[in-house]
């Protein structure tokens, strides 16, 4: 149900783009008929979803699907559904990036990092402490004391859950692009340390050239030099609230006092 609302609605948004006006609004009234559906079906009116589940809240919540007044009750239940699990994620192929992305964008980005630093299973770093050098398609594709997961769906190299790739960008390197100027003529760099990382560098080689955030912290100071590539604008958020809109083409440098940054740890 849920990406057959998110289906719909960027169908809606490609008819506007394309000038079909007519089957931009059939569609986006399809879209919000799904919503409608969806929220008298599975959502009370304190924000929780049937189920109760990290993927119900991570999904519900990426596709918009809620009332805005619910949605930062929906997040803080996506939270406590972390608590079962010791703070481990249970979501799977759909979901777990999802479930990344939307910790970060209400606030939470701390628990955001502690999932990507987790050691134990189900976690990445458990994956590379047992001998993976590619995500695997399971969680416990392979776990102490019993082995292999059954070899008719166990992949050792597998996109689903290494999807998580699209957090790194957004969060860790902060590379936004904007929605409303399409092939990052116009984007956000917007980097959100935590976790005690103290550096991070992430490329990504735009179809107008290379894009680079690179920050670091050193001398309780966060330092951040990014890459504009030429005929594009980009606007350039620090983590204490500071931004500088309109940044040209080339290589440029900023800084910001550590003091003031939200989920900074380390």
């Amino acid at each position: 149900t849920a990406y057959f609302a998110h289906s719909a609605r960027l169908l809606a948004q490609i008819a506007e783009v394309i000038g079909r006006a007519d089957e931009a609004t059939r569609y986006g009234e399809l879209a919000d008929h799904i919503s409608t559906a969806f929220n008298n079906a599975f959502v009370d009116l304190d924000g929780h979803i049937q189920g109760d589940t990290q993927a119900g809240y991570a999904l519900s919540l990426h596709f918009d699907l809620l009332p805005k007044g619910l949605r930062p009750r929906a997040a803080h239940h996506m939270v406590e559904a972390l608590e079962p699990y010791g703070g481990a994620p249970s979501t799977g192929i759909h979901s777990t990036v999802k479930l990344m992305l939307e910790l970060s964008r209400w606030g939470y980005h701390d628990r955001a990092y502690a999932i990507l630093q987790r050691r134990d299973m189900p976690s990445w770093g458990y994956m590379v402490e047992h001998g993976g050098t590619t995500i695997w398609e399971r969680w416990d594709g392979w776990v102490e004391d019993r082995g292999f997961q059954n070899p008719g769906m166990n992949s050792f190299n597998h996109y689903a859950i290494g999807a998580v790739g699209e957090w790194f960008y957004r969060v860790v390197g902060g590379l936004n692009p904007d929605e409303s100027a399409p092939g990052w003529q116009n984007f956000l760099i917007r980097p959100l340390p935590g976790g005690g990382l103290t550096q991070a560098r992430t490329d990504y080689r735009s179809i107008r050239g290379l894009i680079r955030s690179d920050w670091r912290i050193e001398d309780k100071a966060f330092f951040l030099d990014v890459t504009v590539p030429p005929n594009t604008t980009a606007t350039v958020a620090l983590p204490d609230g500071t931004r500088h809109p309109h940044v040209s083409s080339g290589n440029h440098t900023f800084h910001a006092p550590l003091d003031g940054f939200a989920g900074l740890t380390g």
